[in-house]
């Protein structure tokens, strides 16, 4: 304590000192200015109109910019004064020039008298850009647009693209130009480092280059080392295991590998249960998760009581571990795994949180561009709120006078009407302090057709004061055809949407599949 009344007996005695220093010559500039906006963003041709905010003193103040912003007025008094920025046309030789950022400082009479607000304008971010190696672009700061000429396809993906120079390996992202394998281009586009901090370029300007070398890999087999598996660039592998739909899972090892932006020609939704060899590009390791990017996909046979079944869609959710475990970084607390650690509670994110951000998506972001989509409801008199959580790795849906439900992804695989479908997934709900359990009920609503149907999800409730533990629940959709445009539904039953009391629920592993006969 003494140390600390030391340090502010300081601070306030340079700040008189400072204060005293000054009066004679500028005793009314300001000691405290403020600002309504920390931001502008302006267009490359902003026209006449520029953008208003509030700069708010205690005295006098003035501004500095560079001399291509105006700011009007450029000074001001005590109280509140409404600013105008305007930005110049960002042109030169009568075209776009560079995108530019700089920042107006409007400041009083010291250091704690001064407030920054950031302008960026728009241009050609491909201007004047200089070719460089792939190595150059993969090591350069993210953000910074590159230009690389000669590389050559080697893998299509489902949304992306492997390519080479020869030298190193590549993953394009939302590439704009339809290429083959063996097909050379040139890039221009932004480099980035994805949630496995593995660098990569956008795909955003593109040419056609010609015919390239695809080289002839040798992969190194992953198989009995996944738990140790770990390389800092892409590189090309094989792993041979058990496919669940979602992941190969090896026996006696802990990593799952993930098939990341796989092709739709390989036709992975129709292996679950299948024991296969797949080979294809290293992208990361964040344990448990290890994901490949697939090139072949070679089927060993289907294995145990899964012969019998063809799995459409299958999700256990361990993507979002990305996102769960972010919190310590960002200032948040990571999920827990509630259920199975049997916690009474815990603080978990919320999917839409903006503490939990990877590649600047929250996990909401991430579950939609999967397909997904979320509903949310709340008694009445209450404010729009959100009810929807990461756990680890799975979804909690609910709190107090907020229930949540899920829309779950299209079957885009399904090919016409089919029969004979069903909904398979774990569910818990969640205990109270007191150790009883919300008594919550759910519904599975199917549409397709035309029609829709309600099917009441059976009991999963536990014996009060028991541990928390997953039940699996089976919907069969009997005498319904599904096809790719179905929707289907998990939700908390009516007379709970807006209820005041409290029906939480856990959601994991969801399947949806048919038994062949």
């Amino acid at each position: 304590m003494k140390k600390f009344n030391i340090f502010v007996f300081a601070i306030v005695a340079l700040m008189g000192c400072v204060i005293t220093s000054c009066k004679d010559d500028e005793t009314n500039l300001s000691r405290a200015v403020l600002t309504s906006v920390s931001n502008l963003d302006f267009t490359s041709e902003p026209g006449e109109y520029g953008q208003m905010f509030t700069v708010t003193s205690d005295g006098d103040w003035v501004s500095e910019a560079p001399e291509w912003i105006t700011v009007t007025p450029a000074t001001g008094h005590a109280g509140q004064t409404e600013v105008t920025v305007y930005a110049a046309p960002n042109y030169r030789d009568n075209a776009e020039d560079k995108p530019r950022t700089a920042e107006v400082i409007f400041k009083g009479r010291n250091i704690w008298s001064v407030t920054k607000v950031k302008v960026s304008q728009g241009g050609d971010k491909f201007r004047d850009l200089e070719d460089m190696t792939l190595n150059q672009a993969l090591t350069i700061d993210n953000g910074t647009v590159v230009s690389v000429k000669g590389l050559t396809v080697v893998l299509n993906g489902g949304k992306g693209l492997v390519a080479t120079d020869g030298n190193s390996f590549v993953y394009i992202k939302n590439p704009v130009l339809p290429v083959t394998v063996g097909q050379k281009f040139n890039l221009q586009g932004e480099k980035a480092t994805d949630n496995m901090k593995f660098s990569f370029l956008n795909g955003e300007r593109m040419t056609d280059a010609g015919i390239g070398t695809v080289p002839t890999l040798t992969a190194v087999d992953i198989t009995e080392n996944l738990d140790k598996t770990k390389y800092n660039t892409l590189t090309f592998v094989s792993v041979t295991g058990s496919f669940d739909g979602s992941v190969i899972s090896v026996e006696g090892q802990n990593c799952g590998v993930y098939p990341e932006d796989a092709s739709s020609e390989l036709k992975l939704n129709k292996l679950a249960g299948h024991k296969i060899q797949m080979t294809g590009f290293y992208a990361g390791t964040a344990a448990p998760v290890i994901k490949v990017i697939p090139s072949e996909v070679v089927d060993l046979g289907a294995e145990g009581e899964e012969t019998n079944e063809e799995v459409y869609f299958f999700d256990d959710f361990e993507y979002l571990e990305s996102w769960s475990a972010l919190g310590n970084e960002n200032g948040a607390k990571p999920a827990a795994d509630i259920v199975g650690s049997d916690m009474k509670s815990t603080t978990q994110p919320q999917i839409t949180s903006e503490k939990c951000l990877i590649e600047g998506r929250t996990a909401e972001q991430e579950l939609k561009e999967r397909g997904y989509d979320f509903l949310r409801w709340h008694a009445a008199g209450e404010p729009d709120g959100d009810c929807i959580y990461i756990q680890r790795n799975y979804l909690k849906f609910g709190k107090g006078k907020y229930q949540g439900g899920v829309v779950l992804p299209k079957l885009q695989s399904l090919e016409g009407k089919v029969e004979g479908i069903s909904l398979s997934m774990d569910l818990c709900t969640q205990r109270q302090g007191s150790g009883v359990f919300d008594p919550t009920e759910l519904v599975v609503v199917l549409e397709t057709g035309g029609e829709k149907t309600e099917y009441e999800v059976p009991s999963f409730a536990l014996p009060d004061n028991s541990q928390m533990a997953w039940t699996n629940i089976k919907i069969e959709f009997k005498g319904k055809s599904l096809d790719k445009d179905s929707k289907i539904t998990i939700r908390n039953a009516d007379s709970q949407l807006k209820s005041t009391k409290t029906y939480r629920w856990h959601l994991d592993n969801v399947k949806l599949s048919k038994l062949i006969k």
